[in-house]
């Protein structure tokens, strides 16, 4: 009865500690999400001069959506194997010392390595595994996508100003391009710079839609991945109508660069991005199981 009653005393025990752990790993990986996103967030309003609407609509959308993805992940996880392991910490830790550094993008760096360390660490858990991923997306959205589309810019202008030339011709008789720059006018052009592209959003894309896959626990398949690249379709196809509704006039461009006409266009970007994950999740719940 003794050793009984101790066993049970031990069980209790074990059961208790691994709850601390449990939530203390949840907290953890919480605490090292919103610390990252809310020092991001504030070094933006800082220490850029112009915070566009369409800028805030956008960074609040896929921040939004990152920490939600978080927060499924986080309950999924099954009691027992939520505990972080003291290297793990260590890392979460030493990425958080960015939040103190005056460079937004040397924060999502410092999340790129919490990411990657998960990934590598924890692949065999789908949910740990997931966490990474939606640190990697965020990472790569914020800070990685944008370097790499810099760079690389050059190289695809000359593609972009003819798709828009392209379909500019069907709204506009006198459209004409000049290197970047596009008119319809003698007097007045639009220069298409890398910022109002319409592929720099796509990395916001990838980040909604992985996002809403986590959230409703399915996993990346092919049908999936034709949901990705009709929003990938949909945000080049309003930015690019964006665009050519800024050729008229200058105050044409200032309503749809920095007016409302931009923010109508980053939410209507949003929802391009979310409808179509949303579309193929409803089709997939609807499709019949094979064993009725």
């Amino acid at each position: 009865m003794i050793d009984h009653a101790r066993r049970g005393i031990g069980m209790r025990s074990d059961t208790g500690h691994a709850g601390l752990a449990d939530r203390a790993a949840a907290w953890a990986v919480l605490l090292f999400s919103a610390g990252t996103m809310l020092s991001a967030i504030v070094q933006r309003h800082l220490f850029e001069k112009v915070q566009t609407a369409q800028h805030l609509v956008e960074f609040n959308a896929g921040e939004a959506f990152a920490l939600a993805a978080l927060l499924s992940q986080l309950l999924a996880i099954p009691d027992g194997r939520m505990a972080l392991a003291r290297s793990d910490r260590a890392v979460l830790v030493v990425s958080a010392l960015a939040w103190f550094i005056p460079e937004q993008h040397g924060v999502y760096l410092a999340m790129t390595l919490a990411g990657g360390w998960l990934l590598l660490t924890r692949r065999a858990d789908r949910h740990w595994a997931g966490i990474g991923q939606i640190w990697l997306a965020l990472s790569i959205y914020a800070f990685w996508g944008k370097l790499v589309f810099k760079i690389l810019y050059q190289s695809i202008e000359g593609a972009e100003i003819g798709l828009i030339y392209r379909i500019g011709r069907l709204v506009y008789d006198g459209i004409g391009t000049e290197g970047a720059s596009l008119s319809v006018r003698g007097d007045w052009a639009i220069v298409v710079l890398e910022g109002c592209s319409s592929f720099h959003n796509l990395s916001l894309a990838v980040l909604v839609w992985l996002s809403i896959l986590k959230i409703a626990d399915r996993p990346i398949s092919r049908a999936a991945l034709g949901a990705l690249a009709t929003s990938f379709g949909l945000v080049v196809a309003i930015n690019v109508a964006r665009i050519l509704a800024m050729l008229p006039s200058r105050e044409a461009y200032h309503v749809w660069h920095d007016g409302q006409g931009a923010s109508l266009v980053a939410l209507a970007s949003v929802v391009a991005m979310i409808v179509p994950a949303l579309f193929w999740i409803e089709e997939r719940r609807c499709v019949p199981s094979r064993r009725t």
